[in-house]
């Protein structure tokens, strides 16, 4: 820190504008390498929502200069800080993050010399969190109920259809999922379509091959989008379209995926991924294989989330695509 950034720093006289300080400068900073508003706005709220059950013990955000006195602000802020995580029962996850947000500000103001060095969130035990515990997939039924009363619809349906259909079968993330884009499609001799997910999660490169009876389902779906000759698209050209009057054609975004699933099976998109992982295990796939699909380095959390394959071959693409309703009828050559 420069001697000119240390006179703007208030005196140990005024505490109160010393740990104000602290905070905007903080906060300032998680703006700047986030870029995002969203989390601005929730490390705000977590940071006053701690700052007033300090206030109403009372405590001070900071610890006493005196050495006694800090490891009895320590041990009285650490207890309230259990309490106050926990708070309106919350689950494991939040009450770790409450935790995290408010642990890196007390880093960071004492790494910048505003605040002494005493981070009383260091002696709070986080709670163990259960991997996908909350976890909830669509049955199969649900799906191919779904599925079919959209078939044979207009644009907007039959989008839907095949973007949910390519979400089970593939088993990928939303963000996965919304990027692509026609030239990660590529045709194949036995008139299945294969797809390339440029950015995956870790930074792989991954494909799947759809069922052809899925791959018929999408191409019938994009030709009713962008007409009947579709060699001439550009690489970069949405495979799912917007069908609102605003954006009409445009890129649909992940928020308007996550809405699709919603008002299509009444669950989030990523339950889609898990319904796909299900109807694998239940068609006879190992875990060693759906392992493999997702990317996990470990079989036990492939155990926990039954995730999805990840090869570019998936033998139980036909079977699940049937499983779906889907037959190659809707939109093929």
């Amino acid at each position: 820190m420069s001697s000119d950034d240390r006179d703007l720093i208030p005196s140990a006289a005024d505490p109160a504008a010393r740990e104000a300080l602290s905070i905007a400068a903080w906060l300032e900073a998680k703006r700047g390498r986030s870029g995002s508003a969203n989390t601005a706005r929730a490390y705000t709220a977590t940071m006053d929502s701690w700052h007033a059950a300090l206030s109403a013990v009372p405590l001070g955000l900071a610890p006493p200069s005196a050495s006694e006195d800090r490891e009895a602000w320590l041990a009285a802020a650490a207890t309230l800080a259990q309490a106050w995580a926990g708070g309106g029962d919350v689950a494991p996850a939040s009450f770790n993050r409450r935790l995290a947000i408010v642990s890196s500000f007390y880093t960071f103001a004492a790494r910048r010399g505003l605040l002494p060095a005493a981070n009383p969130i260091s002696r709070v035990d986080r709670r163990r969190v259960h991997a996908y515990a909350s976890a909830v997939a669509p049955g199969e039924d649900d799906i191919r109920t779904a599925l079919a009363a959209l078939s044979g619809g207009d644009l907007r349906a039959r989008r839907d259809r095949a973007l949910i259909g390519v979400a089970v079968e593939t088993t990928r993330r939303l963000s996965e999922v919304a990027g692509l884009r026609w030239g990660h499609l590529r045709h194949n001799p036995d008139g299945s379509i294969t797809l390339t997910f440029a950015r995956t999660k870790g930074g792989a490169v991954r494909r799947d091959k759809l069922s052809r009876a899925l791959s018929s389902d999408l191409l019938g779906y994009l030709r009713m989008a962008y007409g009947a000759e579709l060699d001439g698209l550009a690489a970069d050209a949405a495979v799912w379209v917007s069908c609102s009057r605003q954006n009409m054609g445009a890129a649909i975004s992940p928020r308007t995926l996550e809405a699709l699933a919603r008002a299509r099976l009444g669950v989030h998109f990523h339950a889609l991924r898990h319904a796909g992982a299900r109807m694998l295990e239940r068609k006879g796939a190992r875990v060693s294989v759906i392992q493999e699909r997702l990317g996990h380095a470990s079989l036990a959390t492939t155990g926990r989330y039954l995730a999805a394959l990840t090869g570019e071959e998936n033998p139980y693409a036909d079977a699940i695509a049937a499983s779906l309703g889907f037959d190659g009828a809707d939109g093929g050559d």
